[in-house]
Parts: structure tokens; C-alpha cells; sequence
């Protein structure tokens, strides 16, 4: 890999991370859950997105709010 591969893989990193803190604060989490998550996005991207869109969801649909309506 060339050094702009390794650039561009942190960037996606960094903002899968604010995403990932920013999901966990929309959820109600303490400031120190919201930084593991936080590194979670930038560790695996993926998997802590998919993680938190889905609690996001089922937020949603206990509050029986329209995002939660499938």
C-alpha cells in the first residue's frame, strides 16, 4: 500500500469515529461509553455503525417514533 492508501483509510476511520460518538450520545450513553465506541469506530468501522444503527432502531420503535416503522 501506498502512503495515500493509509491516509485515506484513517480519514474513514476518523469519521466512522465522530459518527460512532455521535450515535452514542443520540442513545443516552455516558461520556466514557461514548469514547469506547468512538474507538470502536475507528477500529472497525462496520461493525460498530451496523451496532448502533441498530439500537438506534429499536429506540425508535419502543418510542413508536416514524423511524422506527418498518
Amino acid at each position: 500500500m501506498e502512503n495515500a492508501d493509509y491516509v485515506t483509510l484513517g480519514g474513514i476511520g476518523l469519521i466512522t469515529a465522530i459518527i460512532c460518538g455521535k450515535w452514542a450520545m443520540e442513545l443516552g450513553f455516558r461520556q466514557s461509553r461514548q469514547l469506547l465506541w468512538m474507538i470502536a469506530g475507528f477500529v472497525i468501522p462496520p461493525l460498530a455503525l451496523l451496532a448502533l444503527y441498530v439500537r438506534q432502531i429499536r429506540r425508535l420503535r419502543q418510542e413508536g417514533k416514524a423511524g422506527g416503522r418498518l
